[in-house]
């Protein structure tokens, strides 16, 4: 049970309740916060929470099932007496223990409110430069060879499903063979979309053809978990297992399911187990609202807890490459913004933002602070590679007048630039799914855009090394 006003969680067996329609007039009661109720995603991470508070030493708890969940709402039974003996069921807060106290002095309710949103900490972890994925060409070899070593789950979030202009490629199809190849060994495929710009639903009718391209190869049936309904989100992520006991996740500007594959793209592939964790609770948190998604929210629920339980160490070295240790930060929507800002006052040597589209948005959300950083610097770059909505190639070039000397807007046409990132210094870089010049992040949608902000030694360098090589070949 979730108590809200001070966000407390109790087991049933500890607390006494009430239901709505049996309060009486003499009982005095607080009523519920407007916001939206909860769901059985955001009980499971509370629940979760909870329990692991509270394991004795050798103990370890795997997931939380919520298929057959009920949520229903309740009131929490307080005989204000017991808390002036001190007496409050196990796992009160301390916010809920100081609302009563205070009831009791003044005898005036407390208030409920909806918890406040959790951000993402940031998490330690080691990353290789090999580990950020750049290309076209590297983005589709890396789908085939994650979902070719997976055995028993694969997670696709894709914004778009119908391919660009309508038309399948011989890159398309290699994709579908890959899938082909996982039903075929059993694999759990787990597929959504994201847009919610598709009023002919063509996508949730894309979607339903692969699904029954799926689910027709041999053993294949009940293996394919197609969503026909959008999550609503901007991200594009893979996920699956290793095939080794451990997960991989990906995260960036792929369309998974509709890229032709030839633009320059830009992934982060996270592998240590405490990263690749906090990846996976990202996908949990973005398809969650999507009812039928239940079974795929459980998996990778007790993915997440798996890959925490074996906590794998933080080698300074594998066969890939050298790894270093990184910050690792997930920013939400509404955080780009900020983010840009801030660097862009306090950036020492370089600033470099890459947005496939510029838009209406582009001079107070991306132009203003390269102009702040490039009064200070002397590299200041902003690449895209085409105009959005109402701003034509002729807004953008007298911005580029006006900012010559300051700024460097360079348009990248051939190849396409679909790649958002933004780098700073020798250290920082954020690879994001949100294009910087032309939109902006919202709060009422968090999970809408999300970007991992990594600081590690010379990561900020070797990216740009690996980019401007992009676009030289």
């Amino acid at each position: 049970m979730l108590e809200t006003v001070g966000h407390s969680v109790f087991r049933n067996r500890d607390v006494e309740t009430a239901p709505l329609h049996r309060l009486s007039h003499a009982d005095h009661k607080v009523n519920f916060p407007a916001g939206p109720d909860e769901t059985d995603d955001t009980m499971a991470v509370r629940v979760t929470q909870f329990v692991t508070n509270m394991l004795r030493p050798g103990e370890w708890l795997r997931g939380v099932q919520t298929v057959n969940s009920v949520l229903e709402r309740k009131y929490l039974a307080i005989e204000l007496n017991d808390v002036k003996n001190g007496l409050l069921p196990e796992g009160a807060s301390q916010d809920l223990i100081g609302a009563l106290r205070a009831t009791i002095k003044t005898g005036i309710l407390p208030e409920a409110s909806d918890p406040e949103p959790d951000r993402s900490s940031t998490i330690d972890t080691m990353i290789s430069t090999d580990d950020l994925i750049i290309g076209g060409d590297e983005h589709l070899e890396t789908f085939e060879r994650i979902v070719g070593q997976a055995e028993e789950d694969v997670f696709v979030l894709s914004t778009f499903i119908t391919p660009h202009e309508g038309k399948y490629t011989e890159r398309h199809e290699r994709v579908r063979v890959a899938l082909e190849r996982a039903c075929r060994r059993g694999v759990r495929c787990h597929l959504f979309y994201g847009t919610v710009l598709d009023a002919e639903r063509r996508n949730a009718i894309a979607m339903q053809e692969l699904n029954v391209r799926l689910s027709a190869v041999r053993h294949a049936r009940g293996f394919v978990l197609a969503h026909r309904d959008s999550v609503r989100s901007h991200v594009k992520c893979l996920a699956a297992d290793d095939g080794q006991g451990g997960s991989v996740v990906l995260l960036g500007s792929s369309n998974w399911l509709s890229s032709p594959f030839s633009a320059v793209e830009l992934s982060v592939e996270l592998t240590e187990n405490q990263a690749a964790a906090a990846g996976l609770d990202l996908l949990r948190s973005i398809i969650s609202p999507l009812s039928s998604a239940s079974r795929s929210i459980e998996t990778l629920q007790f993915m997440a807890s798996d890959l925490r339980r074996a906590r794998s160490p933080l080698s300074p070295t594998t066969d890939t490459g050298h790894r270093v240790p990184v910050r690792m930060t997930f920013l939400q929507a509404d955080d780009h913004e900020r983010l840009l800002r801030q660097v862009a006052h306090e950036a020492d040597e370089r600033f470099v933002c890459c947005s496939n589209k510029v838009g209406a948005p582009m001079v107070p959300g991306l132009f203003n602070p390269a102009e702040i950083a490039g009064r200070r610097l002397d590299d200041v770059r902003v690449y895209y590679s085409r105009p959005s909505g109402p701003i034509k190639r002729r807004h953008v070039r007298a911005h580029r007048d006006r900012l010559n000397g300051v700024v460097d807007l360079i348009a990248v046409e051939d190849p396409q630039v679909h790649a958002k990132f933004l780098l700073w210094g020798n250290d920082d870089v954020v690879v994001s799914t949100m294009n910087w010049g032309s939109q902006t992040g919202s709060p009422d949608n968090p999970l809408d855009e999300i970007g991992l902000h990594l600081e590690g030694e010379g990561l900020a360098t070797s990216l740009l090394v690996k980019f401007e090589g992009q676009l030289e070949d």
